[in-house]
């Protein structure tokens, strides 16, 4: 449990640099760098104390750690891309949707009994949909941030559900950490060699000034998905997910401290149905 709270810490914080060094620096040159970082570490680590456990890694399984990875990744552009202009409270409410999802999957396909289901799972559709109704109503956020963060919360469930078959595997964390972070650093280098408009004219110029940005946010990073994935690996992903609620609670918080993200009384309202349904399902496996 001790991995999962402080991977959740760790992605709060990540999430606030996030938000940040986006409004600082050219999106594409922060994910690669970072990206890059965090392979480069992995990489040193699996050759120095895994090597051996890379040869006994079924072709099967590898395959499907990288179909996990393809999936974090589509998540972390969907989130970045999103919170360029979004709120880091936005980005703390489909963290909890998240949660919803793979409770979901675990209870129509595990075969996980969550006797609230149901009525934790009405309480998180209303909450979101008041939610959502809320900041439109309000023109807070554009149509198209919506569909990024529902793509985020999708695609990181799926990730993490796809990413614990693995682990139940006894394949050590680090693989796929390194995997992952390899997987967002090559989709970076397709989409810049794709399309060069994407990176400012001046990237050495622009990387100098983000050297010390980018690597507290590797280190972040990296110690969030190590944590994470030991604490999947022992566990499954919904308590993993129903752990770090941690995240989002702080996200939120960050948002209010740092960036003055604002609450309506119906905003926060929904926000507390949605975290009762969740607390509800937590009920099941406490």
């Amino acid at each position: 449990m001790i991995f999962l709270i402080l991977s959740s810490v760790f992605y709060a914080l990540n999430n606030l640099l996030w938000k940040r060094t986006l409004s600082k620096f050219n999106l594409w040159i922060v994910i690669g760098s970072r990206s890059f970082l965090t392979s480069v570490t992995g990489i040193s680590i699996i050759l120095l104390f895994y090597f051996d456990a890379i040869q006994i890694i079924h072709s099967v399984t590898f395959i499907s750690i990288i179909c996990a990875s393809i999936l974090g990744a589509l998540g972390l552009i969907c989130m970045i891309l999103a919170l360029k202009k979004g709120s880091l409270a936005q980005l703390g409410v489909f963290n909890l949707i998240i949660v919803f999802f793979i409770a979901s999957y675990l209870y129509f396909f595990e075969n996980i009994l969550v006797q609230n289901y149901t009525i934790a799972s009405l309480l998180i559709i209303v909450g979101f949909g008041s939610y959502v109704f809320q900041i439109q109503n309000n023109n807070r956020y554009s149509f198209r941030q919506l569909v990024l963060f529902s793509m985020m919360s999708f695609f990181f469930a799926g990730s993490s559900l796809l990413h614990w078959y693995n682990l139940k595997q006894a394949i050590p964390a680090i693989i796929s950490v390194t995997i992952q972070e390899l997987v967002v650093f090559l989709s970076v280098v397709v989409l810049v060699l794709s399309k060069p408009s994407l990176v400012p004219q001046k990237g050495y110029f622009h990387f100098k000034k983000i050297v010390i940005p980018i690597v507290l946010m590797s280190v972040i990073i990296f110690a969030a998905v190590w944590t994470g994935f030991l604490g999947l690996q022992y566990t499954n992903p919904l308590i993993s997910a129903l752990i770090s609620l941690v995240t989002p609670i702080l996200t939120i918080l960050f948002g209010v401290l740092f960036y003055k993200d604002k609450w309506s009384y119906f905003s926060l309202l929904a926000l507390l149905l949605i975290i009762s349904g969740v607390y509800l399902i937590n009920l099941e496996i406490a």
